[in-house]
């Protein structure tokens, strides 16, 4: 069973409209070659600058994952904030201290 990744399948989807030259994400990074990466925060491969994500063992490309920011940004906006709940007036029970 193949672990959950960092970017979502939609999110996956728009990162095929950027440039090809480098893969989009490194997977498994702690288990071969970019296992610095785990150390320094990130890398740099064919020219492209990587972030290191620990909780998902990957590398995603940064422009990657300023795209990303902006459609998560962009999903959080839409969704409205909860309403304030009213406060509840406690009155103190009969016979209680004031």
């Amino acid at each position: 069973m193949e672990s959950a990744s960092y970017l979502t399948e939609d999110e996956l989807c728009m990162a095929h409209t950027l440039h090809g030259r480098a893969p989009y994400i490194l997977r498994g990074v702690s288990k071969g070659f970019f296992s610095l990466a785990r150390h320094y925060g990130g890398l740099t491969f064919q020219g492209c600058n990587y972030t290191y994500i620990p909780p998902h063992d990957e590398c995603v490309r940064d422009d990657v994952m300023k795209m990303v920011a902006k459609m998560r940004k962009k999903s959080a906006s839409k969704n409205p904030a909860p309403e304030p709940q009213p406060m509840l007036d406690f009155e103190p029970a009969p016979g209680g201290t004031p």
